[in-house]
């Protein structure tokens, strides 16, 4: 079984095929492809600008050799994993009902989510993610807003504004956390990819012939507006992040599209009992793994963003190779065939992590985002706490993810901390002076994801299980 039809995703399930293991990948989507391979919906135009064609054509690429194996592959979409329990028994959910599936081997392929921190202003209606700007053009063909300014740091931004500008935004600015200085200093690390070094030119290229004004070493500092986002504004900061207020620039915007990151979605990792660790270049909280993918608990295996964020190059790689691992401990491929496969492999993932190595170094989050709330500014937007009663928390002595949800409900709602934990976090370290690993990850309970009352009460759906499995 495997969860998640991503680049990663999609990789296991093609490796799997063409060795003569039949696997069943679960996708909560009704298409494969993830966030960054996401497809537009049929009715959809096929035009795209000579930049987003590198990326099209790569998840277009992956999607054919899907298809072509679709006979030997399992796919159940629309199936949403809400729980992990013992023996890798899955909770998942359809629009028939629920049902739990004990696969004999699991490959976690479940991507990665968006770092926003809090800000005054951020929860103002216009205020989203660049994924989510993204996901509203491409399956849903409704436009964000029609003046856009993207902020936070990273690649993504240009691959977003790119996909506003195809679809007749405008886009006002991008305001990118890191300085020119800092990236014309990581040059020599890029140059280990010259592919994607040139990709990255290609969509530099695009945006400047749009006549769309990149501020380089700049941060947001608040969104301002009655009912939705009218006006944004941003400022110059130092190598920490942390701003000069006093030569802060104003904006009109009706959309703020803010991403500094990616962090990895861990959540059935964490169900499955899988040893973490802190990495931080690599997103937070991850997996960890052997050099086969393979986890602390037998039997699964994690790839791709879910166990450190390093995008969809890296994703399909280690996507083929779980793939392979599982195949060699299902005895379908011997281990002298398993290291001819997949030394390839490991020749590409040494030079692509290479190059992402600079791109981490240079995206890192930095202390002075955890600054930029004020006492008022709501830092859980679950429980509507602000930073004020979180610093007060700290002050007390709350310094670990459980001690924090006892003395102020952190984390206690829909989230369960995914959005502010990754923040608090960093905030605790901050003010302690002690590491972020110290104040541990979030604890995941079931459901991860919304389940009704009348999916858990489906009785024919029950009895479909086998016997004295029915309930979790």
């Amino acid at each position: 079984m495997i969860v998640g039809a991503g680049p990663a995703g999609m990789s296991a399930a093609i490796a799997l095929a063409k060795i003569g293991v039949q696997p069943t990948i679960i996708d909560e989507n009704a298409e494969t492809g993830g966030q960054i391979y996401r497809q537009p919906p049929s009715s959809c135009s096929n035009s795209q600008s000579t930049v987003a064609t590198a990326q099209a054509r790569a998840g277009l690429q992956l999607r054919e050799r899907f298809q072509q194996l679709a006979d030997k592959i399992e796919f159940r979409r629309n199936t949403k994993v809400w729980g992990v329990f013992q023996g890798r028994r899955l909770a998942v959910t359809t629009s028939d009902g629920w049902e739990m599936i004990e696969p004999e081997r699991l490959v976690l392929a479940t991507g990665a989510y968006e770092f926003v921190p809090p800000f005054p202003g951020w929860t103002i209606p216009g205020v989203l993610t660049p994924g989510a700007a993204q996901l509203m053009i491409k399956s849903m063909q409704v436009l964000p807003g029609q003046r856009v300014l993207l902020t936070g740091t990273g690649p993504f931004l240009l691959v977003v504004a790119t996909c506003l500008l195809d679809a007749g935004i405008e886009v006002v600015g991008i305001v990118e956390a890191v300085s020119r200085i800092e990236t014309l200093t990581s040059l020599p690390g890029l140059v280990h990819d010259i592919r994607l070094l040139r990709q990255g030119w290609k969509y530099l290229r695009r945006l400047r012939r749009a006549g769309v004004p990149i501020h380089t070493g700049h941060v947001v500092v608040a969104a301002e507006g009655d009912e939705r986002v009218q006006r944004v504004r941003f400022a110059p900061c130092n190598r920490q992040w942390r701003p000069d207020q006093s030569r802060a620039k104003s904006v009109e915007v009706d959309t703020l599209c803010v991403g500094y990151g990616f962090v990895p979605r861990t959540e059935l990792a964490q169900l499955a009992g899988c040893q973490m660790q802190w990495r931080d270049k690599l997103g937070g909280w991850i997996p960890v793994v052997d050099t086969s993918l393979a986890t602390s608990e037998r039997g699964v295996w994690v790839s791709g963003d879910g166990g450190g964020v390093a995008g969809a190059a890296v994703a399909e790689d280690e996507g083929t190779l779980a793939g392979l691992a599982v195949a060699r401990d299902f005895g379908a491929i011997d281990e002298a065939s398993f290291q001819r496969l997949r030394h390839p492999i490991d020749i590409r993932l040494k030079k692509l992590r290479r190059f992402r190595h600079t791109l981490d170094k240079l995206s890192c989050i930095r202390p002075g985002l955890s600054e930029l709330a004020r006492e008022d500014t709501i830092v859980c937007r679950c429980e509507e706490l602000t930073r004020g009663e979180t610093d007060a928390a700290i002050a007390a002595g709350c310094t670990t993810y459980r001690t924090f949800k006892v003395a102020t409900r952190l984390g206690m709602g829909p989230c369960q901390g995914r959005m502010c934990w990754p923040t608090m976090a960093r905030a605790i370290a901050l003010k302690t002076g002690k590491p972020i690993e110290d104040s541990g990850p979030t604890s995941v309970r079931p459901p991860i994801a919304p389940v009704t009352l009348g999916e858990l009460a489906d009785r024919e759906i029950c009895r479909g299980s086998a016997a004295g499995e029915s309930n979790p």
